[in-house]
């Protein structure tokens, strides 16, 4: 299941029934639309998509309602019935647009970051998802999540992230780039073809990546995994833990100040399975931190 659009009309539920031979698409609609209710239930075929009857037996109208159980919008009105009429059905790109759109009014900066460079965006474009795009481009590179994540330049971490990958298991499965980083220098990955799950701890020098990791992602997935992964942080996965098992991001703050451009929370001493020591934190250049890091190994 999945958010969309209908072409010049209301956002709807998409509904991608694959366990058939023939694959099937479904639209809810989430808000009234030409003599149609909230609710009704349309069936896409080519460009086109009309409504499906919601009385009597109607093997469409069950297999979708099977889809939809947890869902209570289908109409139960006889205004759906036997509507003959079709509309353009929902496209890519009105999908991948709604996910942008949702990320930008859900996600706002905690501070505001310096405007990207004019040449940034059709540098990345494609290559990045759009909504990751649209962030900078609203925001620049700003700090989201109270200040815990920062956007960065892909091309200025790609050295050090090459330094760091060297010799995994996924270095050469796709083309990888950070696109943020955390209070304490977690980054968050991107790969051109197979999205934005992987997440790298350079400090402990685990790397968290999805089994799928090979597989090529649509346009609309990439926005989708985005769209998802950065509303749903929250505070625990981007902070570490201290000696004392608690929290460090707000303690480190209050110990040396907000970060400024380029920096992280680092460790003056190395990082041991006991958590972080209070006492040996600093606040350092990002990108000096990682090199460093990326020697060690």
């Amino acid at each position: 299941m999945s958010a969309g659009c209908v072409h010049e009309g209301p956002p709807v539920i998409i509904l991608d029934d694959d366990a058939e031979p023939a694959p099937r698409r479904y639209l809810v609609l989430e808000a009234p639309w030409h003599e149609l209710p909230t609710g009704a239930l349309l069936l896409v075929a080519g460009s086109k998509a009309s409504a499906i009857p919601t009385q009597g037996s109607n093997l469409e109208l069950a297999q979708a309602e099977g889809m939809l159980t947890f869902v209570d919008l289908l109409s139960k009105g006889p205004e759906a019935w036997d509507h003959p009429d079709t509309f353009s059905a929902v496209t890519d790109t009105d999908t991948s647009a709604s996910f942008v759109t949702s990320l930008l009014d859900q996600l706002r900066a905690s501070t505001p970051g310096s405007p990207v460079a004019d040449t940034m965006l059709p540098l990345w474009k494609g290559r990045c998802p759009d909504a990751l795009l649209a962030l900078w481009q609203r925001d620049g590179l700003a700090r989201y999540h109270d200040d815990r994540l920062a956007l960065v330049d892909p091309a200025r971490y790609d050295a050090v992230l090459a330094s760091l990958l060297a010799g995994a298991p996924i270095w050469g499965k796709d083309d990888f780039h950070v696109y943020a980083i955390s209070t304490f220098g977690q980054l968050l990955i991107c790969g051109e073809r197979t999205g934005v799950e992987l997440t790298l701890e350079p400090h402990e020098g685990y790397l968290c990546a999805p089994a799928v990791l090979t597989r090529t992602a649509s346009s609309i997935e990439r926005n989708r995994r985005l769209h998802d992964f950065l509303l749903t942080l929250d505070d625990f996965e981007l902070d570490v833990l201290g000696e004392d098992g608690e929290p460090m991001c707000w303690r480190a703050r209050e110990l040396l100040g907000p970060l400024g451009k380029g920096e992280v929370y680092t460790s003056t001493e190395p990082v041991s399975g006991q958590g972080w020591r209070l006492g040996s934190l600093v606040k350092r250049q990002a990108l000096d931190v990682l090199a460093e890091l990326a020697q060690r190994r």
